[in-house]
């Protein structure tokens, strides 16, 4: 199966993660300096994907699909169970969208990259 986002299938050539803080910064007198204080209420995860798509005419693009569904700040269903690492389904926010188009003058791929949020 691979990967899949919403139900579409992503042709991934890379993938990035990290576990990002939720946190929350403020300033504190303290034994008569002012230092900054940083509280930490939990962690959320980042997923960055690159992936490619071939021969797919824009209107049936996934990656317009997924910058409307980034726009609407729609919650997706993430899935992978290939080797490199399983997510079982995850709800994901789609919080940024890139792409690029690849020898423009006579193909018609795409490589683009996803920048997914859990929701918690």
């Amino acid at each position: 199966m691979g990967v899949t986002l919403d139900g579409k299938t992503l042709n991934v050539t890379g993938w990035r993660e990290s576990l990002e803080p939720i946190k929350s910064e403020f300033d504190k007198w303290e034994n008569g300096t002012c230092k900054r204080k940083v509280r930490v209420y939990g962690y959320v995860r980042v997923y960055a994907l690159d992936c490619i798509e071939e021969n797919v005419a824009w209107a049936s693009s996934v990656v317009k699909y997924f910058e409307e569904k980034a726009a609407a700040g729609a919650v997706v269903a993430f899935f992978s169970d290939l080797a490199v690492r399983n997510v079982s389904s995850t709800n994901v926010q789609v919080v940024g969208v890139g792409f690029e188009a690849v020898d423009v003058g006579s193909q018609n791929v795409r490589s683009f990259s996803l920048q997914l949020q859990e929701v918690l």
